[in-house]
């Protein structure tokens, strides 16, 4: 289990970020990609905590909001490529859907 290469702190990543309000009780984790990519996020830690409100909740969760999604999925994007060079993270996506296409 990795830590957040996000965040370094426990808080609402969101909450944080969009309105910078530093929530700190009810978090949820959240694993920015999901599916056949929830191991790969786990491992490399492309994770943040959320509020429920951002997390599991209509319309600003993340579960249902594309948006919010993007967001995340963009800034971890540009957390891991600083980490591990431009474009890393694209390549690794890649490789894992091409060994399991069928769970993407």
């Amino acid at each position: 289990m990795a830590k957040s290469i996000m965040q370094d702190g426990k808080y609402c990543y969101i909450c944080r970020k969009e309105y910078n309000i530093n929530t700190v009780s009810g978090l949820e984790e959240h694993h920015v990609f999901g599916g056949s990519l929830r191991p790969l996020a786990e491992h490399y830690g492309l994770k943040v905590y959320l509020c429920h409100r951002h997390h599991n909740e209509p319309p600003l969760g993340v579960h249902f909001n594309a948006t919010a999604r993007w967001r995340l999925e963009r800034d971890a994007k540009r957390a891991f490529d600083l980490r591990h060079g431009a474009g890393m993270l694209d390549k690794l996506i890649k490789r894992v859907q091409e060994e399991a296409p069928h769970a993407v």
